[in-house]
This record gives C-alpha cells, structure tokens and sequence, in this order.
C-alpha cells in the first residue's frame, strides 16, 4: 500500500472524528486523555513509519504540499 499525503490526512481527520465523538459520548467539557486513542494512534504511526518510501521526513512533505 502506498502511502501519500491524502492517505495521511485522511487517516489524521477520521482520528480527529473518532476523538470527538469520544468526547461527546463521555460528556467530556475538557480534553481528556484516552488511552484508546492514543494505543489507535500508535498503531497508526507503525504502519505509516512501516510503508514509508520518500526520502523526504512527513513534516517535509506536509509543508511543500500546503504551498
């Protein structure tokens, strides 16, 4: 599977999504933290490290596609 900006963003909105609903089932007013999350994000981290082909770091990436 080939990794790419889009794939990243879309992976980091539907996170965002996830947490939020979180919140709102929990009745959160401030952010918590959910170990839930965080073991998701971790997962996700791995596999995007582990498809990883450019030579360029993802903060490089994500800047020159914001341009």
């Amino acid at each position: 599977m080939k990794t790419t900006i889009k794939t990243l963003k879309n992976r980091i909105d539907a996170l965002e999504i996830e947490l939020k609903v979180m919140r709102r089932m929990l009745g959160a007013a401030a952010e918590k933290k959910d170990p839930k999350a965080w073991d998701r994000l971790h997962t996700v981290g791995k596999e995007i490290s582990r498809d990883w082909k450019s030579d360029k770091p993802s903060w490089q990436l994500i800047s020159e596609d914001r341009r």
